[in-house]
């Protein structure tokens, strides 16, 4: 049976202004990998002249091993002469010490095929080296002789490898993954954490050894969770739940109590995070904390310091823990992990698909609705999940989320009766075929869905599925259709980073935004970071900037061209645009418009520049139209056929035909700065 993982974090992350951006993570990264090629020696590479006694350091390639796996991660080629000369020199070492052999494999883990003999016989050694009755390797290449010989740091090294080693498909008895589970629940200390002493009853337990006792676990549950007896079973969630307990009242990311280094803490907490879904740690957003770490120890103005060790771990966290969300699940007080390992068998699925390594996210009902919008959509699938109170995720969807149920039986009818209380005025369409989940990249028709669209994009999909189905294939219905879903609400690659762009404030002109008789409110929240006033059209002359929007085409009356003539007159410059970009309300108002004035059109060539589309105008070849000025009296007129303000909310949507957020904002700018 498969280890239900209880994760007892804590649930409330306050919403305050960015510590960091985006682009400082991605100075700090270059800042590094910078300050580590220019460390490379062509003869030892990145090992050191005189290895400390550490055990990072002290073993020939280790270090090498340790800098190659971090600058492959960062993204830089495999082919570039210092990795090349790095691959072959770590490959020289005849005998590895257990700490090279671990990196080996992960580093060949993520070549090509051509580097699988050097996977599969380093895996081979690796499983050799293992004492089963210790469960774990020393930090020499022969197995340990004792408890004490053995080391808790490179078992976590040593089962990090092996489950990449697995993920290439190759086999790693059971045994091993058993031995390594007893020998870590054995030393577990009745607080949940664990010691240097690795004993049960002696030492303090510490966050770099708990969160190294955590991997170990996480890894026997992904491996051999689903072929565990139920009493194990139970045993290992146990074990799992309260090591998170510990470390939620205990850890910090700012620093590692313990004596190890704050960077190898922080690695491994990262690939722990990630593995469990982990938005924070005790109210805190451990990503954000630790690159604040990194940035203030190893970031100077102009260059990267530190040793090449640390310098190497830092890079590893700030790249692997900057992967994209790629959805987040609601859980109830984030307990209850789903048991079949939807939201992480999803995720690397799409990741493999795309080529780019994705994250997943528990989030739970006590958080910000901003913690929410940190993926392209939010799934469901537990019921006691669903919240009593539909504010929240109303406001949810309002800002742009995309709600995902997944539900069988009774479940799914009271799935589908709390999306009619979320979205009352939207008539729900069911189908089996015909939804772009169904086709958008593999075929996962008959599968059930119930959709609430408002028109302009999806907001509430309930599916009817069983997520154990997941497991047997990816090639079920359900696992192409989630698939093809997370790439779509992602608008194929277009993924929001972890940490928040720096934007460019807008011009503090106020634009007026008009009441008429049609869905002129639709997506107005895409005007939350502008100097906006709502009122009837009518009342608008005078007025700089007015901005007029509908969906469709039989929104458009003679009365409401004929207001924009007169308003327009008056020296207001008019927005006309098309919500969601396919009734067309634009250009029907731009027909009638010249009809009505008899003012001549012509393409407003200087907004031309501003041309990149959202993910489902280039998946149909959809260009943007090209936007069209009228000058009339001492005002104009300017006709977008196509969407601008969903654009501006800033969330990625499938379905959408118009302008990316970058080009709409772009375009604002122009036109309300000239």
């Amino acid at each position: 049976m498969s280890i239900l993982l209880s994760v007892v974090v804590a649930t409330t992350c306050a919403i305050s202004a960015p510590k960091l951006y985006d682009c400082d993570v991605s100075n700090a990264i270059e800042m590094i990998s910078e300050e580590l090629n220019d460390r490379h020696d062509e003869v030892r590479c990145w090992d050191s002249v005189d290895p400390s006694n550490g055990w990072l350091s002290r073993h020939r390639g280790g270090t090498t091993a340790l800098t190659t796996l971090a600058l492959l991660a960062s993204g830089q080629s495999s082919n570039s002469p210092s990795i090349q000369r790095a691959l072959d020199y770590i490959w020289e070492v005849e005998e590895p010490s257990a700490y090279l052999l671990t990196l080996r494999i992960s580093i060949w883990a993520q070549l090509p095929d051509t580097y699988k003999k050097r996977l599969v016989k380093d895996t081979k050694k690796l499983i050799n080296t293992l004492s089963l009755k210790f469960g774990g390797w020393g930090t020499h290449a022969a197995p340990p002789t004792s408890v004490a010989s053995t080391s808790p740091l490179t078992r976590e090294f040593g089962i990090i490898a092996l489950r990449e080693a697995h993920r290439r498909g190759i086999r790693v008895p059971k045994k091993c993954w058993t031995a390594i589970a007893n020998a870590t629940l054995t030393a577990q200390q009745s607080c949940g954490g664990w010691s240097y002493e690795q004993s049960s009853t002696s030492g303090d337990p510490t966050a770099n050894m708990t969160v190294a006792g955590l991997n170990c676990l996480l890894g026997v549950d992904e491996m051999i969770g689903d072929e565990l007896h139920e009493d194990d079973s139970s045993k290992l969630q146990s074990s799992i739940n309260e090591a998170l307990l510990w470390l939620d009242n205990n850890a910090t990311t700012k620093k590692n109590y313990g004596g190890t280094s704050l960077m190898s803490y922080l690695y491994a907490l990262e690939r722990a995070a990630m593995s469990c879904g982990l938005s924070d740690i005790r109210n805190r957003d451990w990503y954000l904390d630790g690159a604040e770490a990194i940035l203030k120890t190893h970031c100077g103005v102009r260059k990267a310091r530190g040793s090449t060790v640390n310098l190497s771990f830092a890079l590893l966290f700030l790249t692997r823990g900057r992967a994209p969300i790629a959805f987040c699940e609601l859980v109830k007080d984030k307990g209850a992990v789903d048991p079949h390992r939807v939201a992480e068998i999803i995720t690397n699925r799409v990741s493999t698909k795309i080529e780019r390594p994705l994250a997943w996210q528990l989030v739970s009902n006590e958080e910000n609705i901003q913690t929410w919008l940190t993926a392209p959509f939010m799934l469901i699938q537990d019921e006691l999940a669903i919240p009593t109170e539909t504010i929240k995720l109303k406001e949810y969807l309002h800002r742009g989320g995309l709600l995902v149920m997944l539900a069988t039986g009774k479940t799914l009818r009271s799935c589908k009766e709390f999306a009619a209380k979320l979205s009352p005025s939207t008539q729900p369409s069911a189908t089996q075929r015909d939804h772009w989940a169904h086709n958008l990249f593999e075929d996962a028709r008959n599968i059930n869905l119930t959709v609430w669209n408002d028109g302009i994009r999806d907001r509430i999909i309930v599916i009817q599925g069983d997520g154990k189905k997941l497991i047997r294939s990816d090639k079920s219905k359900l696992s192409m259709l989630l698939t093809n879903l997370c790439l779509g609400a992602g608008e194929l690659d277009r993924w929001q980073t972890r940490l928040p762009r720096k934007e460019l404030p807008f011009p503090s002109s106020q634009l007026i935004l008009a009441q008429h008789q049609g869905c002129w409110d639709s997506e107005i929240t895409g005007f939350d970071s502008l100097n906006i006033k709502i009122m009837p059209l009518e009342k608008s002359s005078k007025k700089r900037f007015v901005w007029v929007g509908g969906i469709h085409s039989s929104e458009v009356e003679p009365r409401l061209v004929k207001t924009i003539v007169e308003i327009a007159k008056t020296g207001t410059t008019i927005f006309v645009e098309s919500i969601g970009g396919h009734g067309h309300f634009a250009s029907t108002v731009q027909q009638q418009f010249t009809e009505q004035s008899s003012t001549p059109v012509k393409a407003f060539a200087e907004l031309q520049q501003f041309n990149e589309r959202r993910g489902w105008s280039i998946y149909h070849r959809k260009k943007i139209p090209v936007p069209q000025v009228a000058k009339i009296g001492t005002g104009s007129v300017i006709f977008i056929d196509c969407d601008i303000r969903n654009a501006l909310i800033g969330r990625s949507s499938w379905g959408i035909h118009g302008y990316s957020t970058q080009a709409a904002k772009g375009l604002l700018q122009y036109v309300l700065c000239n």
